[in-house]
């Protein structure tokens, strides 16, 4: 094997491809991450909650339930290592109706049957002891301790340093446009490779399509935040949930890692190219959604807003599918839960480079989680580690940075 071939190709550097690396790289195999952006971290990663599910409603027994619970039993001690911000926090799910609450004990049962035994029932008395700034009409309540926020970009860009540690290469401004034995041509040149992992996220069906695999249609869903300053941060600690729907999880009101309040994401399908903006009817009907939830937000107007596109599918569980006369694994459709996913989907593509396709790591060697050490840049736009310089492009980074004058 020269130096410009490689065990595995990924292609898409978001939360999910990063992740692919990182575990891919860990169990040995050598891997180039090849990002058509000029930096990772773009696309739909720079635009969700970062939420880290316990996965208590994700479909029971799906894939994506599989792979949330692989996630949990992990990633902690990156978190940890690696000193990433986050919040365990724990959720509340609310049915504000008599018709949401029959639907309450359904979704307990169910997570129980995932083994999330820590999810219990509510009344109005201990909701107000725990959020007593809340509006106190709920017709029911389940509480889920195990539900958690993070820095969901800087967590993506430690996936990729330490894949980098690991001698894994990622090359930006790197945009596929071919595949054909073994050889994946891009903008920068060709890239000999045994095998090819697709995780390009909102374009992994057109990536799919260069090689003749049309499993799944990427639909595009904007989801768009309002956010709150810091002033009301004192005002929620769990993040609050309605009961879901068949289509999302809902809009929620949580608190970033960075005490900023957030209500958000809506779920607004989309036209396929079109570049989606923020919608003042929408901001505003957040704002009141947000203020009929607690009252006293109705004296701190808003900060600012954001949006992000999910690669949704016609499918409800993650489209990941291997297929060996290519040597190619599709990762696609990972609508809401990527990075509650992303480090079980990387171990699972890695189970399935050995099973399906026979391919071996070429060191032959797992490595285990390393410290790492984290700068703020003085743009306080990104973040520097073993001297590499990673741009930030989330919003809740750049809201909760504007002020910080160090490491956090």
């Amino acid at each position: 094997m020269s130096e410009t071939d490689y065990d595995v190709g990924i292609v898409g550097g978001g939360v999910v491809g990063c992740a692919v690396l990182f575990e891919l790289s860990r169990q040995g195999f050598r891997c180039i991450l090849l990002e058509k952006s000029s930096d990772i971290m773009t696309g739909a990663s720079a635009g969700n909650s970062g939420m880290l599910h316990t996965g208590f409603d994700a479909p029971l027994f799906s894939l994506e339930q599989h792979c949330i619970k692989s996630t949990q039993e992990v990633i902690f001690e990156l978190i940890k290592k690696c000193n990433i911000p986050h919040r365990k926090c724990g959720a509340i799910v609310i049915a504000w109706t008599d018709e949401e609450n029959r639907k309450i004990p359904l979704i307990k049962e169910n997570a129980h049957k995932a083994g999330i035994d820590s999810v219990y029932y509510l009344n109005q008395s201990d909701l107000h002891k725990i959020e007593p700034h809340l509006k106190q009409t709920m017709k029911g309540a389940l509480s889920i301790p195990g539900e958690c926020v993070v820095d969901s970009s800087l967590l993506g860009i430690i996936y990729a340093q330490q894949a980098v540690r690991l001698g894994a290469k990622i090359c930006t401004n790197c945009e596929v446009t071919g595949f054909k034995d073994g050889i994946l041509t891009t903008s920068r040149g060709l890239f000999k490779v045994q095998a090819t992992v697709n995780c390009a996220g909102l374009y992994g069906d057109k990536v799919d399509s260069l090689v003749g695999i049309n499993s799944f249609s990427i639909q595009p869903r904007k989801g768009q935040y309002c956010v709150f300053g810091k002033s009301a941060s004192n005002f929620l600690d769990s993040i609050i949930f309605p009961v879901p729907s068949d289509k999302s999880k809902g809009i929620a009101l949580f608190k970033s890692v960075y005490n900023n309040l957030i209500i958000g994401p809506t779920a607004e399908d989309v036209a396929r190219g079109s570049q989606p903006t923020c919608d003042p009817k929408i901001h505003s009907s957040l704002k009141m959604r947000a203020g009929s939830l607690i009252p006293e937000l109705d004296s701190h107007p808003p900060v600012g807003q954001y949006l992000g596109l999910r690669p949704a599918t016609q499918f409800k569980d993650y489209q990941i599918r291997t297929h060996p006369q290519i040597n190619w694994v599709t990762v696609g459709g990972i609508r809401s839960t990527g990075v509650s996913g992303s480090l079980g989907i990387g171990q699972y593509v890695s189970e399935r480079l050995v099973t399906d396709l026979c391919l071996e790591p070429t060191r032959g060697m797992t490595c285990q989680i390393s410290e790492m050490d984290w700068c703020l840049g003085s743009d306080k736009s990104s973040v520097s580690i073993d001297g590499c310089h990673y741009k930030i492009a989330h919003p809740l980074f750049l809201y909760g940075n504007q002020n910080s004058n160090s490491k956090l």
